[in-house]
This record gives C-alpha cells, sequence and structure tokens, in this order.
C-alpha cells in the first residue's frame, strides 16, 4: 500500500522535523528530570507519556477537532490556563523540595512499587503533552505545509505526518533517558547537585509555565 505523502515533501518534512524535535521544551526536560530523579526506566515511561500525547494531538488534527479547540478563544483559553497551570504546579513542587531539603541528612529511601510509580510518570508525561496547547498550533501551522492536496486523503496524510513527530521525538527522548539515567549515578552523590538540578528544573517549568500563558491563539 503506497502512502498517500508527497516524496519531496515529506523528504522537507523529515529534516524540519529533526531540528525542531532538537528544541528544548518542557517535554524534553519531563524526560531529564524524571530520568535523573527516579532512573532510566522512568525515562522511558515518560517518554511513551510524550509519544501518546502526540498520537492523540495527530488524531485530533486529522479530525478536525484542533482546529475546533484553535477556533474558540473559550475552548483555546481553557486549555492554555489548564496546561500553564500543570506545568507551573511541576515547577512549584521542584522548587518546594529544595526547600524543604535545606540542611537535612539524606533520608532513607522508601522504596515505591514500580508500577505505580510508573503509572503517575507516565500520566504526568501525558498530562504535559496533552494540555500544552502549543502542540496543536504546531499541528495546525507546521504540518499542513508539507501535505500534497492533490493526493486526496487529507486526514491520513494529517495524521501520518503527525506519527512521525511522535516517533522521532520518542527517539530523541529515549535517548534522553538513557544518557541522562546514567550520569545521575555518578552525579546524584551529592545532595547539593540534586537540590540544584531541582532548583533549576523548578525555574525551568514556570518558565515553560509563563511562555505558554503567552501564547497567541493566532496559527495562520
Amino acid at each position: 500500500m503506497t502512502l498517500p505523502l508527497d516524496p519531496h515533501l515529506l523528504q522537507l518534512y523529515m529534516i524540519a522535523v529533526c531540528v525542531l524535535v532538537l528544541a528544548p521544551g518542557p517535554d524534553s526536560l519531563l524526560v531529564l528530570t524524571r530520568s535523573i530523579a527516579d532512573g532510566r526506566q522512568a525515562g522511558v515511561v515518560a517518554t511513551l507519556g510524550i509519544c501518546v500525547g502526540n498520537m492523540v494531538h495527530a488524531l485530533l488534527a486529522a479530525a478536525g477537532i484542533s482546529a475546533l479547540i484553535a477556533a474558540s478563544t473559550t475552548l483555546f483559553d481553557m486549555l492554555r490556563y489548564a496546561g500553564g497551570a500543570y506545568l507551573a504546579w511541576i515547577g512549584l513542587r521542584s522548587l518546594w523540595n529544595v526547600w524543604t531539603s535545606r540542611g537535612a541528612e539524606p533520608a532513607p529511601a522508601v522504596e515505591t512499587p514500580a508500577s505505580a510509580r510508573a503509572g503517575r510518570v507516565f500520566v504526568q508525561a501525558l498530562l504535559t503533552n496533552l494540555l500544552n496547547p502549543k502542540v496543536i498550533l504546531f499541528q495546525l501551522a507546521f504540518v499542513p505545509q508539507f501535505i500534497a492536496p492533490a493526493l486526496g486523503h487529507v486526514a491520513l496524510q494529517t495524521f501520518i505526518l503527525g506519527s512521525i513527530i511522535s516517533v522521532l521525538g520518542g527517539i530523541y527522548l529515549a535517548g534522553i533517558a538513557a544518557l541522562s539515567a546514567g550520569a545521575a549515578r555518578r552525579v546524584l552523590s551529592s545532595p547539593r547537585v540534586r537540590a540544584a538540578l531541582d532548583g533549576i528544573a523548578g525555574v525551568l517549568f514556570l518558565g515553560f509555565a509563563l511562555r505558554l500563558l503567552l501564547t497567541d491563539r493566532k496559527f495562520a
């Protein structure tokens, strides 16, 4: 079965997506922090949550639902505020961990069931992606530039191109999880280093939240 995609446009799209995937954002930061804090498995689980979120966004764009959300000031603002509040909550929680750990002796680790921990990480990553209206705007403003209407099946083309973002992004994020988790074994022996990383992550998440709240609804 031949995919209804223009080969030339697909090549350009792959190059553009590779560049965009490398740009830092809340998804990559979340995978990085989860990998450093909880290990490689947590980073991989976070990557899966983000990939599922991207696939959902691709489905919504193909079905035209993303366009309806972007066209509605009320719906878009609700999503924008929810996403900004969620990122701010993650950032504030990281900063709170830094504050409460000041001068405290490292406490013995209390083992949490792996399934429960993985479930929380997956949901956190999924919501971080789903509540980001900038992903919707990306699907509406960027992806259509590489669709060939003459080939038909516009919805299918939209979904396939959106899925490519999920796959390439997942590969990149899985690499981040593997590398950061390996480095964590050597770096995180110092509580001060861990506190510094939490502080940096908290500030960055708050920055992403602010940027999301200032997102313009225009996408055309």
